[in-house]
C-alpha cells in the first residue's frame, strides 16, 4: 500500500539518518499493532510497503505524482519508539555496472558506498548539490540555510557530469522512486563541517557508480546558498 507518514513520526525520520538521497527504509511497528512493516519512504512523507506490490506502487506514484498521491494516501501511524532506518549497507543488491555507462556517462566503480569510508573536513570552498524530485526537500534547513544531519548529497562536479553526458540520475544515484529529478540544491559546507565520500552502491535494480557525499551531522548554518531546477 502506500501511506502517508502521521506527521509526528514524520519529524522521527527527519532526525534519524537517510538510506540515500531522498529516501529512508524503515523498519517499524504500526500503531497497536504487533507486526513489523518494512517501508521505502520518500522525503520522510510518502511511504510505500517494501513487498511484492512494491513496483506497483511506486508506478502509481509515478503516474500521478507525489502530491498527489499524499494528498489522498492514507495515514499511517507508527510506534515511534520502533522506528528503525536500515542502512544501504544491508541492502546487499548487486547490479552490473557496464562498461558503456562507465565511459559514456563518467561513472565510477567501488565497493565503498560514503558511509563505510572515512570522515574528513570540508575544504570550505567545494560545492555540493542535492538532487531532489521534491521542491520542499525536508533535508534542507530553508530557515537556518543549511542541510540536516544523516544527509547525502553528490558532488558538484559529479552532478555536472551527469546531466552534461545526459546520464538518467535516478539510475547513477540509485533512487527508489523513479520520479524525474527536479531540483538541485546547492550546499557549500564550512572548514569545521564533516563528511564522507564514497560510491554509489547499486540499489532498486540500479547500478550506481555516482559519487556521493554524506554529512552525519549536517552542514553549518549559511551553507546553503542556491535552489536551481535539475541541469540549469
Amino acid at each position: 500500500m502506500i501511506y502517508k507518514i502521521y506527521e509526528q513520526d514524520a519529524d522521527t525520520l527527519l532526525e534519524q539518518p537517510e538510506t540515500g538521497m531522498g529516501y529512508q527504509i524503515v523498519r517499524a511497528t504500526q500503531y497497536n499493532r504487533s507486526s513489523f512493516k518494512k517501508l521505502v519512504v520518500y522525503n520522510t512523507r510518502l511511504a510505500i510497503d517494501l513487498d511484492d506490490d512494491y513496483n506497483v506502487n511506486r508506478n502509481k506514484i509515478i503516474r500521478e505524482g507525489y502530491k498527489v498521491m499524499l494528498s489522498k494516501a492514507t495515514e499511517l501511524m507508527l510506534e515511534t519508539d520502533s522506528i528503525k532506518v536500515i542502512p544501504h549497507s544491508d541492502l546487499k543488491e548487486s547490479v552490473e555496472l557496464s562498461g558503456v555507462k562507465k565511459i559514456l556517462f563518467k561513472r565510477h566503480t567501488g565497493t565503498s558506498g560514503a558511509t563505510d569510508s572515512r570522515k574528513e573536513n570540508a575544504s570550505g570552498n567545494e560545492n555540493f548539490v542535492r538532487l531532489s524530485a521534491f521542491e520542499d526537500d525536508r533535508r534542507i534547513d530553508v530557515a537556518n540555510k543549511k542541510l540536516k544531519p544523516g544527509s547525502f548529497t553528490t558532488t558538484e562536479v559529479d552532478y555536472r557530469d551527469c546531466f552534461s553526458s545526459n546520464d538518467d540520475p535516478v539510475d547513477r544515484y540509485a533512487l527508489p522512486n523513479n520520479d524525474n529529478i527536479e531540483w538541485a540544491f546547492y550546499i557549500r559546507p564550512k572548514l569545521n563541517d564533516q563528511l564522507q565520500r564514497g560510491i554509489v552502491q547499486p540499489a532498486f535494480n540500479h547500478a550506481g557508480g555516482g559519487i556521493e557525499a554524506y554529512f552525519e551531522n549536517g552542514t553549518s548554518n549559511n551553507t546553503y546558498f542556491l535552489k536551481k531546477k535539475y541541469g540549469i
